[in-house]
């Protein structure tokens, strides 16, 4: 049984465990990001005869881009049944300290590869755990919710943002003297993680903690994560299987949902169970938007054969929409976070969905200036206007995900049946995964055409479609919150 939300008398009444998970979410990111954008160069930078696992094939992948686009992803399903298995705390502080222990191996030159797919495991326990943990720390209609989602959400940008700042500020240091620093910050995080333990306790008490299904011993687990390691190292060298592989766990994740939602006896928890799929429908484009750009602004040089605009930079790093303008995330952030922790629980959903609408028309505006750059492009006409058509691009996705993120992770929390919220977690990351590698696939097939202007073409077909699909996807949501204002007692 649920616990009706306590009234809220100050903006600033957040539980207390929820600084101890922002402090953790902060330096974890920050080695997360450095293997995302360093890793790629590292092993460029030691290939030679004597490396066996670095075939010409591992060398050909863009790290940068797949870890962004579906491996990350594609690892929360496992965190997710493991979540489930043996508790998400546990998940998160083993999860944490084997990508400790990957760092180190990632140190190594001849264990290099073996310790990026361990990290890659290592963050697919963490982030949906992390998500779960901070999920619980709330009744499922608690509106202070938001809030803290998108102060989780703040922190991971910091925290992404201050392991570039870094890491350009040392570039004297060799990548392996990098890691091992990355190393040593999780391990801080994972201090940090422990020591909120009895704040954790006592937030989750207060609601409906629930137990782990099993506890096996942490050797257990970590066999199991060593094997999963082993298992993702070799299909890294077979990209078609892995990304087949997704793809099939990512229709499974969908038909079980589905099926739960059609066998749920509990109303209540069906109609959240509808909310949730909704959700879900209407996320498609936004992942398939943002993916398609992240995807445009790390082939930006290939397509335009220039530097970035006033920014001058001549690689773009995985978080550079961050780099960009990191104020104004964080500055629309903290805004977003008070005005929803001041929220009033009879407006919650209402306001929620408006803001889903809000985000998905700032994603579609987003695709709109892509497809008329690239149309623009394909006629030749594309100057250097262009640059600063790129650049309010990356600002609106910027405000888009700011916006709508926090809010997605969240309505995942509030609508999974509690017991589940684990694997539900765990299954929203597969089908991520699963949307990336659509993308990365689709864009593999248009950026590899010889002839440029096609290209420019086919990508501005493509953003043209986003747009058009954003634009509708925006106008469904708003009319879905005005439903809901009829029926709001029902939700």
């Amino acid at each position: 049984m649920q616990l009706k939300p306590k009234k809220l008398l100050l903006n600033t009444k957040q539980p207390f465990g929820l600084w101890f998970l922002l402090l953790t979410s902060l330096f974890y990111s920050m080695g997360t990001a450095a293997i995302t954008v360093h890793f790629s160069g590292f092993i460029h930078s030691i290939a030679d005869s004597t490396q066996e696992g670095l075939t010409p094939d591992i060398l050909a992948i863009n790290f940068n881009l797949v870890t962004n686009l579906f491996l990350y992803s594609a690892a929360g399903l496992i965190g997710g049944i493991l979540g489930y298995m043996i508790g998400h705390r546990r998940s998160v502080i083993i999860g944490m300290l084997y990508s400790f222990v990957a760092l180190i191996l990632l140190s190594l030159n001849n264990l290099s590869l073996i310790g990026f797919s361990a990290y890659v495991i290592g963050v697919g326990l963490v982030i949906p755990n992390l998500f779960t943990t901070l999920s619980f720390l709330y009744t499922q209609d608690d509106p202070r919710r938001h809030a803290g989602f998108t102060l989780m959400y703040m922190a991971t940008v910091l925290g992404a943002a201050l392991s570039l700042s870094i890491g350009g500020s040392l570039q004297h240091l060799s990548y392996q003297n990098w890691f091992i620093i990355m190393a040593v910050v999780t391990l801080f995080a994972v201090l940090i993680f422990l020591a909120g333990g009895i704040y954790l306790n006592r937030n989750i008490g207060l609601i409906d903690g629930v137990e782990a299904k099993y506890t096996p011993s942490t050797y257990s687990v970590i066999f199991i994560l060593i094997v999963l390691s082993s298992l993702t190292d070799f299909l890294l060298h077979y990209q078609r299987v892995l990304q087949a592989i997704i793809i099939a766990l990512t229709l499974i994740a969908i038909a079980i949902m589905l099926i739960y939602a059609y066998l749920e006896k509990d109303e209540t928890q069906r109609k959240r169970n509808r909310l949730l799929l909704i959700l879900l429908a209407l996320s498609v484009f936004f992942w398939l938007a943002d993916k398609s750009i992240i995807t445009i602004f790390l082939n930006y040089l290939t397509l335009f054969n220039r530097d970035y605009g006033f920014f001058n930079a001549k690689s773009l790093s995985a978080d550079f929409f961050f780099e960009a303008n990191i104020a104004l995330v964080l500055i629309i952030g903290f805004v977003s976070a008070v005005l929803w922790n001041r929220n009033k629980h009879t407006q919650h959903m209402k306001r929620l969905i408006r803001l889903f609408s809000l985000a998905t028309l700032f994603m579609a505006l987003a695709s709109g200036l892509l497809f008329f750059s690239f149309f623009s492009q394909s006629l030749n006409h594309f100057a250097m206007t262009g640059n600063y058509l790129l650049l309010i691009t990356l600002m609106l996705n910027s405000v888009a995900k700011v916006l709508l993120l926090p809010l997605y992770y969240a309505m995942v929390g509030k609508f999974s049946p509690r017991k589940y919220e684990s694997i539900v977690m765990g299954f929203f990351f597969i089908i991520t995964a699963g949307i990336g590698v659509f993308v990365y696939s689709l864009n593999q097939n248009i950026l590899n055409s010889q002839i440029l202007t096609n290209t420019y073409q086919s990508l501005s077909y493509l953003y043209g479609t986003l747009f058009i699909a954003g634009l509708l996807c925006a106008l469904v949501a708003y009319l879905l919150s005005k439903f809901m204002h009829y029926h709001k007692k029902n939700v």
